[in-house]
This record gives C-alpha cells, sequence and structure tokens, in this order.
C-alpha cells in the first residue's frame, strides 16, 4: 500500500471517528443526566395554601388555622403537614428507570397552591418499590425515576393528616367521624352518659356517649363545644359508664362456702 493511500485511510478514520464522537453527544443530549435532581421547584411553606393530593385529600390553610377539606373539615396536624412539604422540596431522583411507566391508576397527583390558588409546585407519585422497604416511583421530566423516601403520608386517607386525640384523660382517640346526617334515634346522645373529662388541661369539659354503632362495639361520642359526631372503640369510654354493682354474697351461700372450709389440725 502505498504512503498515499496510507494518508487517505487515516484521514477516513479520523473523519469516523469524529461523526461518532458528535453523533454519541447529541445522543448524550436527547437523555439528560437527572440523577440527584430535585423534583420540585422551591417555594416558601409559609406562603402555602392548599395542598392536594389524588382527588380524596385537601389541605386547606384558613384563619383558624389547617383543616382537611375532604374529611368534614377537621382540623388537620399542621406539624405533620410542614414535616412533609419539607419532604417534597427535599426530593432528589434516586435513579432513572428505563422501560418502565407508571399505571395510570395508580398515578398519585400532588399539587400545592398558594392561598391564591396560585400552583406552587406539581409532583406526580407512583407505588412504592416492589421489593424494597424504601424508594417510591414518580414521574418527572417525561420519565419513571426513584426517590429515596416512600413518603407514606401521600397516600389517599384523609384522617391520616388529623390529630386523633380528643379526650386527654380518659385518653380517648377517634377511629372515624361519623356521618353528618345520623339521626339522633342512631346516636343515642339524648338519653347517653354525660361525663366529665380533661382536654387540654381543662377538667371541666363534657363528653356525652351514645350508643353503640350498628354492627359493632364502637361507640358514638360527642364533645362540648365541637360539631362532629366521633366514633370511638368501646374500651376508651368504659370508663365513663356506669359499672355493674358487685353481686353481694347471700348469708346462706356465705355460710356454705365457711361449711366447706377444712379446719387444720
Amino acid at each position: 500500500m502505498t504512503t498515499k493511500n496510507l494518508i487517505v485511510l487515516g484521514g477516513v478514520a479520523a473523519v469516523l471517528v469524529a461523526a461518532g464522537y458528535f453523533a454519541g453527544g447529541k445522543r448524550a443530549a436527547k437523555v439528560p443526566q437527572l440523577n440527584g435532581s430535585k423534583l420540585v421547584a422551591a417555594f416558601d411553606v409559609a406562603s402555602v395554601g392548599s395542598l392536594e393530593i389524588g382527588d380524596r385529600v385537601k389541605l386547606v390553610a384558613g384563619d383558624a388555622g389547617w383543616t382537611v377539606a375532604t374529611y368534614q373539615d377537621y382540623p388537620a396536624d399542621r406539624a405533620r403537614i410542614t414535616e412533609n412539604l419539607m419532604k417534597l422540596l427535599d426530593l432528589k431522583v434516586g435513579q432513572v428507570i428505563r422501560g418502565k411507566t407508571v399505571e395510570e391508576a395508580e398515578k398519585v397527583p400532588v399539587k400545592v397552591r398558594d392561598a391564591t390558588g396560585q400552583e406552587l409546585a406539581s409532583l406526580t407519585l407512583g407505588p412504592r418499590h416492589e421489593r424494597w422497604g424504601f424508594g417510591r416511583y414518580a414521574e418527572f421530566k417525561g420519565q419513571t425515576v426513584l426517590v429515596g423516601d416512600t413518603l407514606d403520608a401521600f397516600g389517599e386517607d384523609a384522617k391520616s393528616w388529623c390529630e386523633t386525640r380528643i379526650v386527654d384523660e380518659p385518653r380517648i382517640c377517634f377511629k372515624e367521624l361519623a356521618a353528618p346526617d345520623l339521626s339522633e334515634e342512631v346516636l343515642g346522645f339524648t338519653t347517653g352518659v354525660v361525663a366529665k373529662v380533661t382536654i387540654n388541661c381543662d377538667t371541666n369539659c363534657t363528653v356525652t356517649v351514645g350508643n353503640v354503632v350498628p354492627g359493632g362495639s364502637d361507640r358514638y361520642l360527642k364533645v362540648e363545644g365541637r360539631k362532629w359526631t366521633f366514633i370511638v372503640p368501646d374500651y376508651a369510654v368504659k370508663s365513663l359508664l356506669p359499672q355493674p354493682e358487685a353481686e353481694e354474697k347471700s348469708d346462706a351461700s356465705a355460710e356454705t362456702e365457711k361449711d366447706d372450709i377444712i379446719p387444720s389440725k
């Protein structure tokens, strides 16, 4: 092979290497490196006016504090809300999962808005990782990604955002809020047991224990000054109910027991 041919072949090889380099660069540009990227834009937690999780949970900030709009406007746990808003701000892509899509039924859209309804952040979460004890799928920039936090609070259980303790002494936590349209005949508060309890160090608070919930052993409970009707475990209010009097042994029974005693030698 002549020197001229070698020079030509070398030039062709150089062109091919350069073409491969630039083509590779273009391919890399099409698939950006997402690992470590923040999933939501920064926002001021103090300016948040509402948090929506799917269509079953809506938390709203008002003059009287945070409430769960989708759970009879019951007061929400503000500390829990702040904690989870901070988790959203810290959320980063841990891994891009190629070839996986989040099923429509598994998608949990999360929206953060200010008091005027302006959107501050938006995110679509998926299910937990199938095998790991941590990690959750999410959608980000057209890709399915895995994040390190399971974000358990971002399910679709409205009650999980409430502080369930309603009485300090005796300690009573509610299981559910009763439907607001139940009849007095079902609730039984008119003939129920009225008792004094302690709430926020106030020993003069009054509660009324109503009927047993149909089909179970739980009880209806009304707390003075609160508009909700609570469903509470029977054991939690047992000390507030009249206790059956201990049956006194008859004289004959006592004499029989006395006769049964074997005298010591």
